[in-house]
């Protein structure tokens, strides 16, 4: 019999639309397999892939020490690379902005300092200000100042030294890096606490403030460059400017035990931060990592090593630390000519 014309269209139509069929069935698979490749990854999956650790300043410092310290923890922990990037300027907040875009997949942190957080808000005049458009993973280690004076001075306590300079208001300096520095601050919280007056001389870097302590140019400089002078006796250490001892040197009492409660950081200096909307199987594992990390004996004794001290300190409680230590920067800093009261 001869088919009809038609017949034929009848034919090819049924062909195409049974072609259409294996295409949307084809376009369906591939669907169902992109959102699976797009899906967030299981917190017990994660990670699978190499972490970045931005440290948001030049490498060869204290901070990018203790990323790759860090860094090299988490690898062994979690079985997985965890590689440091360098991104300074902005004085801390080109890394830190970096940070706050990424993806909040687990695989972009922040190794970030006190500084950026609870003083940098104040000097500069923020908004948002860094902990509104990051999260806090946890406190890590704390950068422990030492306060030393010229052997010149002939003071042997931090007593000695508050009652040489009331004797002579005006006379006596401290060093710093440079205005707005931790060093400068400690220099001016130590003056509020104990009723004293001293000249602030602000140097380019802690070489310069160190050389110049011992050669007797400066008299007092609080700064961890003072403890290897210490050491070998070439400045005299008086009290460490933290919650506890500095570990090289254990004989020294802390600021608080020779009888001067300065107003010190609540918290660790720097910690480890993520982009926020990290999902919570993922910062929990990651909490968990870090914690172990950090408390390791092996982990204390490197970070001793680049003048600090392990200091594991859970989320919650160093945010808070960090909101506490910016309110008093609010406060504290304007009143020696530094940022503006809010």
């Amino acid at each position: 019999m001869q088919r009809s014309a038609f017949d034929n269209s009848n034919e090819e139509t049924n062909m195409r639309n049974a072609g259409l069929a294996n295409l949307l069935k084809v376009s369906a698979l591939l669907l169902c397999a992109a959102s699976l490749l797009g899906a967030p990854a299981r917190a017990e999956d994660w990670p699978t892939h190499a972490v970045r650790i931005i440290v948001p300043y030049p490498p060869g410092g204290n901070a990018d020490g203790l990323a790759r310290l860090v860094g090299d923890g988490l690898s062994r922990k979690l079985q997985a690379n965890f590689v440091v990037e360098n991104r300074p300027g902005g004085t801390g907040m080109v890394g830190t902005e970096a940070v706050a875009r990424a993806e909040p997949d687990g695989y972009t942190l922040l190794l970030g300092t006190y500084s950026t957080f609870a003083t940098l808000p104040v000097l500069s005049k923020m908004s948002p200000e860094p902990l509104d458009i990051i999260d806090v993973v946890g406190g890590v280690a704390g950068y422990v100042p030492v306060l030393a004076v010229s052997k010149q001075l002939n003071v042997a306590t931090l007593e000695e030294l508050i009652a040489l300079a009331k004797g002579d208001p005006g006379k006596l300096t401290f060093g710093s890096v440079g205005v707005g520095a931790s060093s400068h601050i400690n220099g001016e919280i130590l003056q509020h606490a104990a009723g004293i007056d001293m000249l602030h001389v602000p140097f380019k870097g802690s070489n310069q403030s160190v050389t110049a302590l011992m050669g007797g140019q400066i008299d007092v400089l609080i700064d961890g460059v003072t403890v290897a002078a210490a050491k070998s006796g070439r400045v005299v250490p008086l009290a460490a400017f933290y919650k506890s001892r500095h570990e090289e040197l254990p004989d020294v009492p802390t600021a608080e035990e020779a009888g001067v409660p300065v107003r010190l950081p609540t918290g660790p200096t720097f910690g480890v931060f993520a982009p926020k909307g990290v999902a919570p199987g993922i910062m929990a594992k990651l909490q968990d990592a870090l914690e172990s990390v950090t408390n390791d004996p092996e982990f204390h004794t490197k970070a001793v090593a680049l003048s600090l001290t392990s200091d594991w300190t859970n989320a919650a409680d160093f945010r808070r630390a960090l909101e506490a230590d910016l309110e008093f920067n609010r406060a504290f800093l304007p009143t020696i000519g530094l940022g503006t009261s809010q």
